[in-house]
């Protein structure tokens, strides 16, 4: 063999290792990165309207309304706080109650309550049902013309939501137990009885012609306001029947002449 075929043969040897060097090389580092690259990452997924519902409401965006900001058209109320002026808590011992903060949104409002056990005595409801019930007004135009959200104690637990619409009444003597009518949820949860002396939250809002309740930060009602119900114009408030609360009405921060809707 001559010298230039040896060397021939050398340099054709030496490129062979350097390619199968090279090429386990590339082997090694995509078996190293494959399976990383090939892991799909989740798209993110927007939060639906729905799930937007349920994100709890907290009466933290309330405020709470002074004394000299209610106005008690039934019943009376109990300052708790007699050493501070402008209290915001207050007591219920009498059977009915009612009560409206004038010159706020009735779209909007908010109860920190503790209920404290039945009232002495219990009087029956215009319609002859012995209801206990603490609850909310919104666009309370007047005592015959105003949207309820209650929530009922006894007989049974649960939210209701109804309005009492008398176009040609004002006072509840004039009207009584007429023009009730209950509004159909589209979405609702049961809820457990209140226990006596647990704190609890209860809010209302109406946003265009949707109603929904909060319970405790949660939303357990919701449901669309009839057009005649929507006609209404009044500030919020609170009711009680037969029951003995401790409580704060809370509106929102940013106040305004009622409703106008």
């Amino acid at each position: 063999m001559n010298e230039e075929r040896r060397r021939w043969i050398i340099a054709l040897g030496s490129s062979a290792v350097l390619i199968l060097w090279a090429g386990g090389l590339l082997f090694s580092h995509g078996a190293c990165n494959g399976p990383r690259d090939s892991v799909v990452k989740p798209t993110p997924v927007a939060p639906t309207p729905q799930a937007l519902r349920d994100t709890p409401s907290p009466t933290d965006a309330l405020e709470p309304v002074p004394l000299e900001r209610i106005q008690v058209t039934q019943g009376n109320v109990v300052e708790l706080q007699r050493a501070v002026l402008g209290g915001t808590h207050f007591g219920i011992e009498v059977p009915r109650q009612r009560a409206v903060a004038p010159e706020t949104t009735g779209d909007d409002v908010g109860l920190r309550f503790t209920w404290l056990g039945i009232t002495e005595p219990v009087i029956p409801l215009a319609s002859g049902v012995a209801r206990q019930q603490v609850g909310l007004k919104l666009r309370a135009q007047d005592g015959c013309n105003v949207i309820y959200a209650m929530w009922r104690i006894a007989p049974s637990a649960g939210i209701v939501v109804n309005y009492k619409r008398n176009p040609d009444d004002r006072e509840s003597g004039e009207c009584g137990n007429a023009g009730y009518t209950t509004v159909r949820p589209r979405f609702m949860e049961p809820l457990d009885l209140l226990a006596q002396g647990e704190p609890h939250e209860l809010r209302a809002r109406i946003d265009a012609d949707v109603l929904t309740v909060y319970a405790d930060g949660k939303r357990v009602w919701e449901g669309v306001l009839p057009a005649d119900a929507l006609t209404l114009q009044g500030p919020a408030g609170m009711r009680t029947d037969n029951a003995r609360v401790r409580f704060e009405l809370l509106v929102p921060r940013e106040t305004g002449t009622a409703s106008r809707r």
